[in-house]
């Protein structure tokens, strides 16, 4: 404690409430209720401050002790956001929520057991959190169409994930969106009965304003990537297995969206070599930050080029199994894209790595991981001098493994030799 004017120490009981509430708002919730509120009466009361809990996320995975986390939910008066993953007893979780916390922010719930019946728990979640702002059912099973369609009763939601959802129906996104008219974030990936009509009518109701969407492309045509254009303020656009998109909904749809920060295109087939190059070379491609073109496999050199030239912020890019790229396009980005933190290059079948590897140290200073399986013809010896300069990187050979340098290998075998 540093000492006052008056020559006293100054303990944490004579700040005012106002900073204490400050200092407290720094722990999450498991120290506040079992070790915090312990400590005295005063610091009881402050843990259940409600402004104090309205800013705190509570995050409960399939490992987390059941008891532990009812011990939490017993306490909690508010809570910004309750997150639930890969557990069997979420319903049960969200049974002690209900009788504590009276306000919810966000609520995430993914890859879980929702219980024998599911339609009565999202009933309760309707009724107890009306003003929701985010829904995330990630995965989540059993769901029906009865409990889909309460959804829509959640009118302040601003992002809501379906993602990996089954039985969820075309219809029944375009009910939620009829009525969730604030939506901003729309999540439906692996969510495959999904058509072009369904995604028209998504964008006619809230595509002025959402600024991120994720869709399975697997039954999309260029109808629905061309009516894309209508979403101006898109920051991320994902769309999976997009096979039947062509140059058309590329640059008719997407190639006019000026705000992308975050864009991925899995399986763009039919997408052209010329095509592609025309997308990047576009000014727009300067914000873009994140980019997944894997097996958009007419991907070359050329369309790299744009990459290189246009993507002036890109950290992270995937390139996997894109066929006709080289080590020439790859010297292009090494040389241009300083920002990178992550480039993947799995199954870029033709590249060997000779003569950019060495610049990686001094070009691009930010790689963090750099993913080499399946690169057939990579020269093992580039790879170990690589790790060699940049020790801290991940380089990831052929095989999937991580490659180690070689001296920390000889340490590996000096302590197993000493075992």
């Amino acid at each position: 404690m540093s000492p006052v004017s008056t020559g006293q120490q100054k303990s944490l009981n004579d700040f005012p409430d106002e900073m204490l509430l400050e200092i407290l708002s720094y722990f999450g919730p498991e120290d506040l209720c079992l070790i915090i509120s312990k400590v005295c009466e005063r610091w009881n009361a402050l843990t259940r401050d409600r402004t104090l809990w309205k800013s705190l996320s509570l995050k409960c995975n399939y490992d987390s002790e059941f008891m532990r986390v009812v011990q939490v939910l017993t306490d909690v008066p508010a809570l910004h956001s309750f997150n639930i993953y890969g557990r069997e007893d979420a319903a049960q979780l969200l049974e002690f929520l209900f009788d504590t916390c009276d306000y919810l922010n966000e609520l995430i719930l993914q890859f879980c057991n929702l219980g024998e019946d599911s339609t009565r728990l999202l009933t309760d979640i309707v009724a107890f959190y009306p003003d929701l702002e985010v829904l995330v059912l990630k995965g989540c099973k059993p769901l029906t169409d009865a409990g889909y369609s309460l959804i829509p009763r959640l009118q302040k939601l601003s992002g809501l994930n379906l993602s990996h959802c089954k039985d969820l129906t075309g219809k029944t996104v375009c009910d939620i969106v009829e009525s969730c008219q604030n939506l901003k974030k729309l999540n439906l990936d692996d969510v495959t009965k999904i058509f072009d009509d369904d995604v028209i009518c998504i964008i006619r109701k809230v595509g002025g304003q959402l600024t991120s969407l994720i869709l399975d492309g697997e039954d999309l045509t260029d109808v629905a990537f061309s009516y894309l254009n209508n979403c101006a303020r898109l920051q991320q656009l994902e769309v999976s297995f997009c096979e039947e998109m062509t140059d058309k909904g590329l640059l008719e749809g997407i190639g006019p969206l000026q705000e992308l920060r975050s864009l991925r295109l899995k399986k763009g087939q039919n997408l052209t070599a010329s095509g592609l190059s025309t997308f990047l070379h576009r000014p727009a491609m300067a914000c873009i930050v994140d980019l997944n073109l894997s097996e958009c496999s007419s991907l070359d050199d050329h369309g790299l080029e744009g990459i290189a030239n246009r993507c002036v912020q890109l950290r992270n890019l995937s390139l996997c199994w894109c066929w006709e790229v080289t080590d020439a396009g790859i010297m292009i980005l090494v040389t241009h894209c300083s920002e990178l933190r992550v480039l993947d290059l799995l199954g870029v079948i033709h590249i060997t790595g000779t003569g950019y590897f060495e610049l990686v140290p001094s070009h691009l200073p930010h790689l963090e991981r750099l993913n080499l399986e399946q690169c057939s013809y990579m020269c093992g010896k580039y790879l170990e001098e690589l790790v060699a300069a940049v020790p801290e990187l991940e380089v990831i050979d052929y095989y999937g493994d991580r490659v180690v340098p070689e001296w920390n290998e000889s340490r590996n075998f000096a302590e197993e030799d000493d075992t």
